[in-house]
Formats: C-alpha cells, sequence, structure tokens
C-alpha cells in the first residue's frame, strides 16, 4: 500500500480519474460501493477540544482550518461560503437537512463515475456535495454529524479535483476531532496530495497559478513539505508517518537543504526502526550530512556523524551494504580525507602561532587516525619540526615583565587582631 502511495501521482502532472478511482478502492474507502444511506450508519458520536493553530515547537507551523482559500469565492461556491461565514447560531434541523442533501449530490457523483469513468461530469455534483457537508459543519459544530461533515467535505472537494479545499477539510477535521475514525484515511488523502504536488513542482509547474483548483496558488513545494510534516505531526504513529517522514526528507534534499534533510532521515531511522524506509533513509542520510559539511573552516560535526552512521549502515545492513560497496568505499575515502584536511589545517594554524605542542599533537592525529590520505607525504618532517621548537611562543614583551619581581609567596597577611600571620 505504501509503495502505491509513494508512486500514485509520480510523474503526472494530472491526475486521471482512472487512477482517482484506483485510489479510493486501495485506501480502503467503499464509499463509491455504498449507497447514501449506509454512509451514516454505526457512527460514534465524539467531539474534542479545537486544537490551537499556532505550535511553538512546529517549525513549519500549522494552519488556521477555517482560512478562506481564493477558490471559495468561485461562483459554485461563493454563496455558501458567505452562508457559512455569517451564520448566525446552531440549527440542528437544517443541518440535518444540508447533510441529507449532500449525500444525495455524493450518490449523484458517484454513479456518473460509474456511467463515465473518464467523463469530468462528476465534479459539479462533488462540489455540490462539499457546499452542503460545509454547511451541515456550521449549522451544527461540535457534533458527530459535524465531524463526518468536516471529512465527506474533503472526500468531496478531493474527488472533485480542488486538493487545497480538500486538504483544508481534512485539517479542520483533524484539528477538532483528532481522535478521529477517519484519521487514516484524511491522511492517506493529504499525502496523496502533497506527493502530487511536490511531482507537479518536479516536473517544472511554475511558482503561481491562480487558476488551477488542484494546487496552491503559491508555494506549491513548501505547501507540500509543510503537509508531510504536519503528517508525522498530527499521527506520529498513524500508517504513514514514515512515509511522510521519507517524503519530506527527500523533499529537502531535492531544494539543497541538506542540514534540514539529515535530520528529517535521522527522525525516521530514531523513532522508526521498523519501517521498510530504514536503509535508503539512512544511506540518504549519510549523503545529506557530507553535503552539509562546509569545509574545514567549519563546524566538522557533520563528518563525524557521517563516519559514525556509516559504519552503523555497515553493521546494521550488511546485504544491503554488499550491494552498494563502491559508493560506501567512496563515501569512506571522502570522510578520511575531509578529516584529514581538517585536522591537518588545524596543525598549521598552531603551527602558525607557534604553538607548537598543539600543532604536534595535530598532526600526529593525522598520521595515527587518517593514513593513507595525500596530507601523509612530509608529515614525519613537519613533526620533527614542531618537535624541536618552542613548545609554546614566548609570551608577548617578556621584557617588560622581567623589570618586576617575583611575588613572595610568604607574603604576610594582617589578621583582624592586628597580628602578622605567615601564609
Amino acid at each position: 500500500m505504501r509503495r502505491f502511495l509513494n508512486q500514485l501521482f509520480a510523474p503526472a502532472v494530472s491526475m486521471p480519474m482512472a487512477l482517482m478511482m484506483l485510489l479510493l478502492v486501495n485506501s480502503g474507502c467503499a464509499t463509491l460501493q455504498k449507497s447514501a444511506q449506509e454512509i451514516t450508519k454505526g457512527f460514534k458520536k465524539g467531539k474534542s477540544d479545537l486544537a490551537s493553530t499556532e505550535d511553538p515547537l512546529d517549525p513549519l507551523g500549522s494552519r488556521n482550518a477555517n482560512r478562506l482559500l481564493l477558490d471559495d469565492l468561485a461562483p459554485s461556491q461563493i454563496g455558501t461560503t458567505l452562508k457559512t461565514r455569517f451564520s448566525t447560531g446552531e440549527n440542528k434541523t437544517s443541518a440535518q437537512a444540508a447533510y441529507a442533501q449532500g449525500e444525495q449530490f455524493y450518490q449523484q457523483a458517484t454513479q456518473t463515475i460509474e456511467a463515465n469513468p473518464n467523463g469530468d461530469q462528476h465534479e459539479e455534483y462533488f462540489v455540490n456535495a462539499a457546499n452542503k457537508f460545509k454547511t451541515a459543519g456550521v449549522l451544527w459544530p461540535d457534533s458527530s454529524l459535524a465531524e463526518d461533515a468536516f471529512f465527506y467535505e474533503g472526500e468531496s472537494y478531493f474527488f472533485a479535483n480542488r486538493y487545497v479545499q480538500a486538504n483544508r477539510a481534512y485539517e479542520g477535521l483533524i484539528a477538532q476531532y483528532s481522535g478521529t475514525r477517519y484519521l487514516d484515511r484524511a491522511e492517506q488523502r493529504r499525502y496523496s496530495i502533497a506527493i502530487y504536488w511536490l511531482d507537479l513542482k518536479k516536473n517544472g509547474a511554475p511558482m503561481v497559478s491562480l487558476n488551477n483548483a488542484k494546487r496552491p496558488k503559491f508555494s506549491l513545494a513548501s505547501e507540500a513539505r509543510r503537509i508531510l510534516h504536519r503528517i508525522r505531526i498530527d499521527d506520529p504513529s498513524g500508517k504513514l508517518a514514515d512515509d511522510a517522514t521519507f517524503a519530506l526528507g527527500t523533499a529537502y534534499m531535492a531544494i539543497n537543504r541538506h542540514e534540514d534533510a539529515a535530520e528529517t532521515f535521522s527522525y525516521l531511522r530514531k523513532d522508526y526502526p521498523g519501517s521498510e524506509h530504514q536503509f535508503n533513509s539512512q544511506m540518504l542520510e549519510l549523503e545529506s550530512r557530507l553535503k552539509s559539511y562546509r569545509g574545514p573552516d567549519y563546524d566538522g560535526l557533520p563528518l563525524v556523524e557521517a563516519d559514525k552512521l556509516r559504519k552503523q549502515i555497515v553493521a546494521q545492513f550488511p546485504n544491503e551494504a554488499s550491494q552498494h560497496t563502491d559508493i560506501l568505499n567512496k563515501q569512506s575515502s571522502l570522510i578520511t580525507n575531509q578529516l584529514a584536511q581538517r585536522d591537518y589545517q588545524i596543525g598549521e594554524f598552531y603551527e602558525g602561532k607557534g604553538e607548537n605542542l598543539a600543532a604536534k599533537i595535530y598532526y600526529e592525529k593525522v598520521q595515527s587516525d587518517h593514513s593513507n590520505t595525500i596530507f601523509e607525504n612530509g608529515l614525519n618532517e613537519k613533526i620533527s619540526t614542531v618537535a624541536a621548537k618552542p613548545a609554546t611562543p614566548a609570551p608577548p614583551a617578556k621584557w617588560l615583565t622581567d623589570l618586576f619581581p617575583e611575588g613572595n609567596p610568604e607574603k604576610p597577611i594582617i589578621s583582624t587582631s592586628g597580628q602578622t600571620i605567615l601564609r
């Protein structure tokens, strides 16, 4: 299932109806095969506090699930937008009536798909269904009907190819009903949407698109990354948490944010030890850590972490590692040479300052820890040279300090009683 979701939208730049239908069937949603009456059977009443939209521990930020979108002003939806934005209060009877109308439109849409799978006539029915479900949720908030309405609003927008509005509805569902029974299915949809947006970007989609309801108007890839991040934050033990983490790491690599990629892959390595992505994730983390190293004038921690990770990969995945011997050997050589260069240049720095003992320590470290590198050439001679010099440089203005006598260790101290006491 995860491989199917990973590959569902790549490399397409649109979402054909055949694939959409396949996703619906494979993700466990049998809604299209149910009657409108069956949709609401067996629903349990549940309510949770509205989650905060501001999370200081979330670097990518949560989103306001009630935000107004440009698509809400489309002719087919502006009436619902105005009605729901200026609702005067709870009305259970009207909410139930709107929900029932949403079910009817939803059923008409599914029947239209069955009659013509390759057409687009179903989209209008799904939009009408979404409008009714949205109205129902607003008219009876904090109810089991509102929970159902949130989810089916998202489903309706999803199958109407309005993915931004669909994602907003799913976000609203998760924010208000964090333990919802629809959580797995909502996250599957959001994951599919995020991967689709990343593929759009990879295939050259423009940064701005004002007339395409399938994608955000701005910040296509960054919004996709935010969704992937939120999936693992909102449902860390869910079925797609490791998939979302892996996809987020690769998305960071695609824009050369190697430090963020390495940290993301490290989360997967530590938090999801049973994930099917473990080997590939660790290989990409290794690559990301090497690419995040900025040179000998900067912190060498990425190299140290990369070296530990390389050894761990070989020990943890001997079979897989044996199939990538050339890559791992090249990375091992790169790590060794860069660590050697770093220690060698630190030795040269100390030697230039006259700190010959410190220089000798670093030159010997290169010789003992990083053998078989180009920095071994002439190293014995440099070690002998600094060893023959004073360990530390002469203090500045020594002639001035020599003018003053040494302090007397037997300096007397006058006690409070007036007696002289020798220390």
